[in-house]
């Protein structure tokens, strides 16, 4: 069966090391129920290609992100449990409020890189910087729950509960409204920098990617930002791909993720590590397959001085499928990708649709 990727193509010789190391998706940071891990996968149909001329390449990369809940501990819709006290600690209320968060999400990430000749021990250096921009993010927050009961003496319990019943629902509208909204702009750029080695049927990268805080941040929990906090992530990982028969082609990846401290709320997000695995057939118009996504904090945020809530670790696990195919006219690989989650634990979950073209120069 003839593949319509060649291998003497030199579009996608290059684009393995564009998927494997550089985070060409969603970044993110604990603060806000994310990681600095793209949740779209890294992996594609490149992972079929030799990587063999030196140069220039880039990619141009759309995701749409589609949020549908806010998952706790157990992976389930998220509430939240708070005893309020009144009357100088005479009179107390425990409210329970049901989170339910909506929110679709369109970013561009532009990605120029270098590979150099294999004069490195056998291997070749990459060097990539990726350019993330929000061109649309929308956030659409509702908040429920029975007004609380006020528990205490008489006949301060009653003047708080009269209180509480004329004003707890129209608090949560309120709140609701300030966690909602629009924003749009640059995120935070990250450069990578990798070793990639090929023998025969076997490609192997491995490198680190320092992200950065460049885009929109304001430390307030109720402003929608671009960045993602003023704190740096370095990404150290491992990619791996290897032809399994003549038409099979599997790949993985493993990364850990370091977080420094937030300079503005003196969090620093807990350290993660993260496995991406992903398998594609040879057809007579592209190569297709399964893709697999799982990342997890192994360590606590740290929450220093600050007075927000601690959260649980983040952990989420995905499922999806790819297919890359070549471009002739323009001698371009174009990647389609989707993933979905499949079980996630204090983290925004939902799906990502991910398009992306690379090309060599």
């Amino acid at each position: 069966m003839k593949l319509s990727i060649p291998h003497s193509g030199r579009t996608l010789k290059v684009a393995f090391v564009l998927s494997s190391l550089a985070c060409a998706g969603t970044a993110c940071a604990t603060e806000d129920f994310k990681l600095r891990f793209p949740l779209s996968g890294a992996l594609g149909g490149e992972i079929v290609a030799p990587i063999d001329n030196p140069g220039w390449f880039g990619s141009t990369v759309l995701t749409s992100i589609k949020v549908d809940k806010v998952t706790d501990n157990e992976g389930n819709a998220r509430t939240q449990t708070q005893t309020k006290s009144y009357a100088n600690g005479a009179v107390t209320a425990t409210s329970v409020t049901n989170l339910d968060v909506e929110q679709t999400q369109t970013n561009a990430n532009l990605l120029i890189g270098y590979l150099t000749e294999p004069n490195y021990g056998g291997g070749r250096l990459s060097f990539t910087f990726n350019l993330p921009y929000t061109i649309k993010q929308e956030r659409t927050v509702k908040l429920s729950g029975a007004t609380p009961v006020a528990v205490g003496p008489e006949p301060t319990r009653t003047g708080v509960q009269n209180s509480l019943n004329a004003s707890y629902q129209a608090g949560l509208v309120n709140q609701a409204a300030s966690l909602s909204g629009e924003v749009e702009g640059f995120g935070d750029a990250e450069i990578t920098g990798a070793w990639v080695y090929r023998k025969n049927n076997m490609k192997l990268v491995t490198g680190v990617t320092l992200a950065m805080p460049t885009g929109k941040y304001d430390p307030s929990e109720t402003t929608l930002d671009t960045g993602l906090g003023n704190f740096y992530t370095l990404r150290a990982g491992a990619a791996v791909s290897a032809d399994i028969t003549p038409l099979w082609t599997v790949g993985g990846k493993a990364s850990m993720g370091f977080n420094t401290r937030n300079k503005d709320t003196d969090i620093r997000s807990g350290n993660f590590a993260a496995l991406d695995l992903a398998a594609v057939y040879r057809t007579s118009i592209g190569v297709v397959g399964p893709h697999f996504m799982h990342v997890q904090q192994i360590q606590d945020d740290s929450m220093g001085t600050s007075t927000r809530t601690a959260f649980g670790r983040f952990s989420a696990t995905g499922v999806g499928a790819v297919f890359t195919t070549l471009i002739k006219p323009i001698d371009a690989g174009i990647n389609f990708s989707y993933m979905t989650m499949i079980d996630s634990k204090n983290a925004l979950s939902g799906s990502f649709l991910q398009v992306r073209l690379s090309k060599a120069f």
